[in-house]
């Protein structure tokens, strides 16, 4: 269930961790994390989706949410019911797929195979989710979406779930990206990482050249997928298009947001890649806290996408 990865066995280390393939899977995901995004765009930002404690959910559901960790808010609800039900399916037996909320019920399917885990266990630290979300509500929420209210509520958070969760595909597959790095150039991975030196990672798994092409590659797509067409005819040499998103905010979400989670997950997998642990069903661990300090200091990046 796990989004566009279908035609990868990412039990095999040679397709797993070449990096063409890592390539064209991320590039497939950017695809259908905007056209999510476009789809988030047709509503305003319905603010009452996010407000904690709502109290149509009912004393028994918010009891039930605030014990996950939730704020009790509806969009919270949507996406923790939608991960009790792929959990029973295995979902998050796929290595690069983590839930929000847990615990989650047990996996009604029995497993098809024992595969080989290409990855390390990856450790609680690099698991960023609840930072994503928070990001998404606080941050990439008012740079698409018109603000105010439409009473589209459910509309709102059905999609909401499927942008999370194909961002948080996208984000976690960089974990075989810094395991690729690691094989491909163990000595000096291996020595980054006895010294702990966080910084030389980051450097390590950074191509700034390559950062900027991706973000421009988004922006061109943004503009294809959302551009409006009034009239077929015309589609071809429009000289002034309008766009149902604004594809340079697009491109900044995936520049400033995306992107860096997704370097700060590889990064903690590194770190730990030497490690012994002990982790729990398939080889992970539990998720992280909100870390409000690293969202507080973003913050100054809204007037960049505004």
């Amino acid at each position: 269930m796990s989004a566009n990865t279908a035609d990868i066995d990412v039990s095999n280390p040679e397709q797993a961790l070449d990096l063409g393939n890592i390539r064209r899977l991320l590039q497939r995901m950017e695809d259908s994390i905007i056209f999510s995004l476009i789809e988030r765009a047709q509503y305003r930002s319905n603010a009452a989706v996010y407000e904690p404690h709502h109290g149509q959910l009912g004393k028994f559901r918010l009891h039930q949410l605030l014990s996950v960790g939730s704020t009790g808010c509806l969009g919270d609800w949507f996406i923790y019911q939608t991960e009790c039900l792929h959990s029973q399916v295995r979902r998050y037996d796929h290595p690069t797929e983590f839930s929000f909320f847990e615990p989650l019920p047990e996996p009604l399917l029995a497993k098809s195979d024992q595969r080989e885990q290409v990855l390390a266990p990856v450790p609680a630290n690099a698991r960023v989710n609840k930072r994503l979300l928070e990001l998404y509500r606080s941050m990439m929420i008012p740079s698409i979406c018109e603000d105010g209210d439409d009473g589209n509520y459910g509309s709102t958070a059905v999609q909401d779930v499927h942008v999370l969760q194909t961002m948080s595909t996208r984000i976690y597959y960089g974990l075989f990206v810094a395991e690729s790095k690691f094989r491909s150039e163990r000595a000096t991975a291996e020595a980054l990482i006895k010294d702990r030196d966080t910084e030389g990672l980051m450097a390590f798994i950074t191509k700034p050249e390559v950062e900027a092409r991706n973000v421009q590659r988004v922006i061109l797509k943004a503009k294809t997928f959302s551009q409006n067409i009034a009239n077929q005819a015309k589609a071809a040499d429009e000289s002034n298009p309008t766009y149902k998103v604004n594809p340079e905010h697009v491109g900044a979400l995936f520049r400033d947001y995306i992107m860096p989670l997704t370097k700060d997950v590889e990064v903690a997998y590194l770190l730990a890649r030497l490690e012994k642990v002990e982790t729990g069903p398939g080889g992970r661990l539990s998720s992280d806290e909100l870390n409000l300090d690293w969202v507080n200091s973003i913050a100054v990046k809204r007037a960049r996408i505004k």
